[in-house]
């Protein structure tokens, strides 16, 4: 037994790096039909065989009440939580942003209700190669106080 646990030892860096390059790249098809990861993200083992770069991504936040639906603008100094948040939309990281937004949208005028983001790419159509808008995640947040 312990001459197979050795040779299992000694010969790990052969087959060591190949099990990480097959575990990372598992994870990141996962995450991609899972958690809509850009495929150009992770390991980038979809960079060659998808347009859907993180640079194609971009990111529409709204806020809204009963009467009322206006878009927000999004601040420059957030540009890398809103990069983050389009490379792996995932609910927590675009609930954390729609708190920071909602706290820079607060205001005595008007109570907002809800928030709403939406994460957009860019599609291309196979013939005439025109571009296209994709809806990747669409996420209400409600923000209203209480």
């Amino acid at each position: 037994m312990r001459a197979l646990i050795g040779r299992i030892a000694a010969s790990a860096c052969y087959w060591l790096p190949a099990a990480l390059l097959v575990s990372v790249a598992t994870n990141q098809l996962r995450l991609v039909d899972s958690a809509s990861l850009s495929p150009w993200s992770g390991g980038g083992f979809g960079m060659f065989s998808s347009v859907d770069s993180p640079g194609h991504r971009h990111l529409h936040a709204f806020v809204l009440n009963q009467d009322i639906r206006r878009e927000v603008a999004l601040p420059r100094d957030m540009k890398e939580a809103v990069l983050r948040a389009t490379t792996l939309p995932t609910p927590e990281r675009l609930a954390a942003l729609a708190i920071e937004l909602a706290r820079l949208e607060s205001d005595d005028t008007i109570r907002w209700d809800e928030i709403e983001l939406q994460v957009w790419t860019v599609n291309y159509n196979a013939g005439s190669l025109s571009p296209s808008g994709h809806l990747v995640r669409k996420e209400r947040y409600d923000i209203a106080p209480r």
